[in-house]
């Protein structure tokens, strides 16, 4: 039961009120027949009534108001009947007035007061019924220790991050008030007591997530979200999703809401989600060097031609009647050098075609051109395409995946060599890379074919969708998946006859951000 269901100021039943009430005014009324007293001692009846309306019952109010103006009209007749009217009158009808007045108001405030409590009623339902977990917290005391906290004019956030210890001790001034079953059922407590005495367990030692809440409620905003873990009391974590809300009222601080939302589902469908996405992934670089294997032959067959033809020259310099070791040193060193190109080759195509984790590595995007480059150029030689690089060697690092950035920039070269097969007169692939700002890097990859069919364009991203027979349809959807996944954006412009261009943009990386 909360406060509102209560008696207010009083600890007796109902019953006891409307017996009390009453004898009051019972007495009143044998005070104002039998005595000689001249006041309006009517008025008195008031208190009768405000007895009853201790009960919080409408109908007790009027009962207790009518029978109040019962006795008092009662108590005018037995004393004074009908004569003139005089002052017993007027006395008689201040306080009747009195007693209507009295009445009114309290009916009022009633109807007020039964609002109220149907409010909170409702909201205790909520709050118990709810499956979101959410939790009542006091954080008047945080409002002032913030209000005592010297900046010397540094940004709030920024003080807050250098001040581990303010943080540590803010969190504790955050007074638990209430917490519903939800929350309680996801954190493995008993009850709210229990809930409270592991608060700091829960929330784990390097939960960051408060620094960013106390920076949004400091700077005055309404609600703030985030995502953290929550450390059951029997130590497993459940990742969950929280709003808080600050009330905007002077005495906001005094009840910040907390929601929480269990999201150990989402997260396992975003797991299995990512792990399809690295399969298909997979299939297609698979599906990719499949298309590239005559390339991929011509470039091991170079290295290995090399080293027999270097290998034959050693061998005649090693017949003659006076070898000349210096040649065959020489010719050694070549065969040692085309080796090891060849095993680079053969490295980098394993690499490409390993199924791995990806990897978060800082990158030269220029390297990552230049190896994309090397795998499709036999390909694009046999069909007679050009292709043209223009990427600075100082371009700034990023930060990813290397193997998946180069099947990004893999189909989109094969693509752009796919859509002019066949075209007469030149054929031709730019490549360019460069900056838009101090921030983001961008790649072109330019063809000059027929371009995109207008009526393709807004379903060219989508999964399974492909303009050529017998394609998978997965490429380009599995490119803009793959950059959107490094934080950029992968999108594509063309005017049929006159070519497309795939625009491809990436952040830099925060390590080496320039200044």
């Amino acid at each position: 039961m909360t406060n509102l269901d209560r008696p207010t100021g009083s600890s007796m039943s109902r019953a006891g009120l409307r017996f009390w009430s009453a004898v009051f005014a019972f007495a009143v009324f044998m005070v104002d027949v039998l005595t000689p007293l001249e006041g309006a001692v009517a008025v008195l009846y008031v208190v009768a009534i405000l007895l009853a309306a201790r009960t919080n019952r409408r109908n007790d109010i009027i009962v207790a108001a009518t029978g109040c103006i019962v006795l008092t009209i009662s108590a005018y007749l037995s004393s004074h009947g009908l004569q003139t009217i005089a002052s017993p009158a007027l006395r008689a009808l201040v306080s009747l007035a009195a007693i209507g007045i009295t009445t009114l108001l309290v009916l009022q405030n009633h109807a007020a007061h039964s609002a109220l409590v149907q409010s909170e009623r409702r909201y205790r339902r909520m709050f118990d019924a709810s499956r979101i977990g959410v939790v009542e917290e006091d954080w008047s005391g945080l409002r002032a220790a913030l209000d005592s906290l010297q900046t010397e004019g540094a940004d709030l956030r920024d003080h807050l991050a250098r001040h581990p210890d303010f943080v540590r001790d803010a969190r504790r001034l955050t007074r638990i008030t209430d917490v519903n079953p939800a929350l309680r059922k996801m954190a493995g407590a008993s009850d709210s007591a229990a809930f409270i005495a592991n608060v700091d367990k829960l929330l784990g030692e390097n939960d960051r997530s408060f620094l960013d809440a106390l920076a949004a409620f400091a700077q005055g905003e309404r609600f703030h979200e985030g995502e953290t873990e929550l450390v059951r009391l029997d130590g497993r974590k459940v990742p969950v999703l929280f709003t808080i809300t600050f009330p905007p009222e002077p005495d906001g601080d005094h009840n910040v809401l907390v929601f929480v939302v269990d999201i150990t589902e989402r997260k396992q469908a975003q797991d299995a989600l990512l792990a399809a996405q690295a399969e298909l992934a997979h299939a297609a670089r698979v599906a990719t060097l499949g298309e590239l294997s005559a390339s991929i032959a011509h470039e091991v067959n170079q290295p290995l031609a090399a080293i027999v033809t270097s290998g034959e020259a050693g061998l005649r310099w090693l017949r003659r009647d006076v070898p000349d070791l210096k040649e065959v040193a020489t010719t050694i060193g070549h065969v040692v050098a085309q080796g090891r190109r060849a095993s680079e080759i053969v490295t980098r195509i394993r690499t490409f075609l390993k199924k791995v984790p990806p990897q978060q590595d800082m990158l030269q995007i220029d390297e990552v051109i230049e190896e994309a480059t090397a795998l499709v150029a036999r390909e694009l030689a046999k069909d007679d395409v050009a292709l043209i690089v223009e990427a600075p060697h100082d371009l700034p690092p990023v930060r990813g995946d290397r193997i998946q950035l180069q099947q990004v920039l893999v189909n989109l070269l094969v693509n752009a060599g796919q859509a002019m097969s066949g075209q007469p007169g030149s054929r031709t692939i730019t490549l360019r890379a460069g900056t838009v700002d101090r921030e983001t890097l961008w790649i072109t990859v330019q063809d000059s074919g027929p371009g995109i069919h207008p009526d393709d364009l807004p379903r060219l991203f989508d999964p399974f969708f492909t303009t050529k027979g017998g394609g998978m349809g997965m490429g380009l959807a599995i490119c803009r998946t793959t950059v959107e996944a490094h934080g950029g954006r992968l999108s594509v412009a063309s005017t049929p006859g006159s070519g497309a261009t795939f625009h491809l943009t990436l952040p830099y990386s925060q390590e080496h951000a320039s200044p």
